[in-house]
């Protein structure tokens, strides 16, 4: 998958943007001398272009690698829920050494277990139908998830819930995670309602050209200064908010 994209390249090039036009202006106010705050601006843009591209880079691989892990447990979530009891036992079977069928229940010689997938977290309802088994052996419940007041419970009866995050783990590490999920693979939710920052990328182009408007004038005002200063914040801020909200 491509981890380099239009997005990351415009997003490098903006920031870079950014730097030289705050590094030309605040040279160029302190020396005087247009020829060399450009070379100054050159220098330090390219090498903030180069930091922001390899921390952004960097920012961009995590996050793939953390969203195929959890769409996965997502798509395993959803497929052990729509899928029958038959099919769940013998997926089960093979996972768990030393397991058989009897009675339509998964176990062995100290343990049982039982299978729950569903939409919703396990319910104390859930757990009671389990503690109402009348069975000698340690009960073991797997499920997608669960809520904190069915895993009171299951914990005060000493049943051991087991939850998607680990199941995908033993799948997984016995080759048995499903070629095709029943649902296929899972959306990844936008990005924006999901992460509630103070800076967007909404804030980016009024910032920037706000910013822009008060550095251009202060090559013509009589006091540069104060227009150098609130114009440079405010393309800073415009850089920051795109460094922090990157989408996946």
């Amino acid at each position: 998958m491509k981890k380099i994209n239009f997005a990351l390249v415009s997003d490098v090039i903006f920031f870079t943007l950014c730097a030289f036009i705050l590094c030309f202006t605040g040279v160029r106010f302190y020396t005087k001398n247009a020829l060399t705050a450009l070379i100054v601006a050159v220098g330090t843009a390219a090498g903030c272009g180069i930091l922001v591209f390899t921390l952004l880079l960097s920012k961009r691989k995590k996050r793939l690698i953390l969203s195929l892990g959890e769409n996965e447990k997502k798509s395993l979530s959803l497929h052990l829920s729509v899928c029958g009891e038959e099919y769940l036992l013998n997926l089960f079977e093979n996972a768990l050494e030393g397991t058989y069928v009897r009675g339509k229940r998964l176990q062995d010689n100290e343990n049982v277990y039982f299978f729950n997938f569903k939409m919703s977290p396990l319910s104390a309802d859930d757990i009671a139908e389990i503690i109402r088994v009348n069975i000698k052996k340690a009960k073991h419940i797997y499920c997608s998830d669960v809520s904190p007041a069915a895993l009171s419970l299951a914990e005060d009866f000493s049943i051991n819930v087991v939850t998607v995050a680990e199941i995908y783990a033993l799948l997984k590490d016995k080759n048995l995670l499903p070629e095709k999920y029943a649902l296929g693979n899972v959306k990844k939710p936008n990005v924006f309602k999901r992460i509630k920052k103070r800076f967007n990328r909404k804030l980016c182009p009024p910032l920037f050209f706000s910013g822009l408007t008060l550095l251009f004038f202060s090559f013509f005002t009589f006091y540069p200064a104060y227009y150098v200063a609130f114009g440079g914040i405010l393309m800073a801020l415009s850089a920051i908010s795109v460094l922090i909200s990157q989408p996946n």
